[in-house]
């Protein structure tokens, strides 16, 4: 029953994660869920299914019938058999069948467990995963009917719940003692007011994936997994762009709980993304590890692996054209024994550039996804602190903004260690403010060096993608330790 590969990866937790949720249901949810001398569990932004049951007296011609739902997404996994024909004898000797159609509802509920809109955008699915083939959105006499009683456009609130029923059908032409298992995806969207911010929520879900052990696992499996002992493709990227294979669509889909189908003023929008694994800022300190097993040269470990984040909402129609996409590298640091020692953040900015449609697996000519290895930077500022920004040209490849020393960044490193070490000298004032500072002071040692009088000096030739996160950081504890200290002198 359970045969793709993605499916393997999460049935054993998803399973739990189901009788968790029927058992506590929705109004015991928080951001973090408690379970009484058991575990906590932190719930991951999105929004998701917590509940699916069949209606009261909704059951017509079913034999059987079992549902679940992929615990923090809104796929439905469900499997419905029809009550068997029957054959029944005529007075004059002949026989003659009487086929059923057969009908079941469902209750879904979900919640939304984000600061944003959403707005239900429709059924997904891939035709030829399970029995999807036979999936229709209307009843009919050859097909699996899957009607909601949700309206494409209809909200849930920020923080609200919901609930809606679906009627799966299935036609009188449908063969009876017949398992019908169908995978579907119900699609909602964040409504936004333009691309730029939707290219952020997007970013923050992903930073969520990587800092959730779970999806985090989900992720690194599903690239694993992929990897048929030659071609590397196969295994550093993942996408749920146009002709992806099932088990990457579903699995992006998944892990990205509805997030990367937007309403952008009013208007849909689908977010394509491409997953890349590799070490793109050729530091082996930073990032993760994976092992691979070539059929050619045996068993290869790639260190450092960063994650960087491909995304566009182009149409990807136009063979040969170019498609603007966005590009993030995600990263995380590790101690000298190759252990991860922080939370994964993001490397440098996110980049704006363009990269060339093709096929999924790189076919030149064809159209719905496009290539990471050329993307290439369009011209642009971009602000890191009040004191500091940076310029970059067109045609850059993301190599090469991951590889730049910029002494500006390093200067303006500098000046933030000094406004550090200065307010933490002051002994006049401590509480919170100042242990926030003392605390980004640390996470930023591994960029300077301390002078014979204690100084803390910026280490030259830092490259600026590793100094911006920092950069970002220093800034901003400053400015709370600085606020902090003007209450104190105001006698706050």
């Amino acid at each position: 029953m359970y045969g793709k590969p993605w499916v393997k990866v999460m049935v054993s937790i998803m399973l739990s994660f189901m009788i968790l949720f029927t058992s506590i249901g929705y109004a015991a949810l928080t951001t973090n869920l408690s379970v009484t001398g058991v575990v906590d569990i932190a719930i991951p932004s999105g929004l998701f299914i917590t509940d699916v049951k069949v209606k009261d007296g909704s059951t017509a011609n079913v034999e059987h019938q079992d549902v679940s739902f992929i615990r923090f997404s809104t796929t439905v996994d469900s499997v419905i058999d029809k009550k068997d024909d029957t054959w029944t004898q005529r007075p004059n000797g002949r026989w003659q069948t009487t086929t059923y159609e057969g009908s079941i509802t469902y209750v879904i509920t979900v919640f939304n467990n984000t600061e944003y809109e959403y707005a239900y955008r429709g059924l997904y699915y891939q035709k030829n995963e399970y029995n999807n083939s036979y999936v229709n959105t209307t009843a009919s006499d050859s097909k699996i009917g899957v009607v909601t009683n949700f309206k494409n456009g209809s909200v849930v609130a920020p923080g609200a719940s919901l609930e809606f029923e679906v009627t799966y059908t299935i036609g009188e032409g449908i063969d009876d003692g017949t398992d019908w298992h169908t995978l579907l995806n119900y699609q909602f969207g964040i409504n936004v007011n333009s691309i730029d911010k939707a290219a952020d929520i997007v970013h923050e879900k992903f930073l969520d994936i990587l800092n959730t052990s779970i999806t985090y696992q989900e992720l690194y499996d599903a690239l694993d997994n992929k990897f048929d002992g030659y071609q590397e493709w196969t295994s550093n990227y993942i996408g749920n762009v146009g002709n992806a294979v099932d088990s990457d669509m579903m699995t992006v889909e998944t892990l990205f709980a509805g997030q990367l189908t937007m309403i952008v003023n009013g208007a849909p929008q689908k977010a394509w993304v491409l997953i890349k694994h590799e070490n793109i800022d050729w530091n082996e300190n930073t990032g993760d590890d994976y092992t691979l097993n070539y059929n050619n040269v045996g068993q290869v470990t790639h260190k450092g692996c960063e994650m960087t984040l491909y995304l566009t909402v182009d149409s990807l129609s136009q063979a040969n054209g170019w498609a603007p996409v966005y590009a993030t590298a995600f990263t995380c640091n590790k101690d000298e024994n190759g252990n991860v020692v922080s939370d994964w953040y993001e490397l440098g900015d996110s980049y704006y550039g363009q990269a060339n449609i093709v096929g999924y697996k790189g076919e030149g000519g064809g159209t719905g996804s496009f290539v990471t290895d050329n993307w290439k930077s369009y011209a642009g500022t971009y602000q890191v602190t009040d004191n500091y920004s940076y310029r970059i040209n067109a045609d850059l490849p993301i190599e090469t903004l991951m590889e730049t020393v910029d002494q500006a960044a390093i200067n303006e490193f500098q000046r933030l260690l000094t406004a550090a070490e200065e307010m933490v000298a002051n002994e006049k004032y401590a509480g919170t403010g100042i242990t926030v500072v003392e605390d980004a002071y640390a996470r930023a040692s591994e960029f300077y060096t301390l002078d014979a009088n204690g100084k803390a000096i910026a280490n030259a030739g830092t490259r600026r993608v590793w100094l911006i996160p920092i950069m970002k950081d220093l800034d901003h504890v400053l400015g709370v330790a600085q606020d902090a200290i003007d209450k104190i002198e105001q006698g706050g």
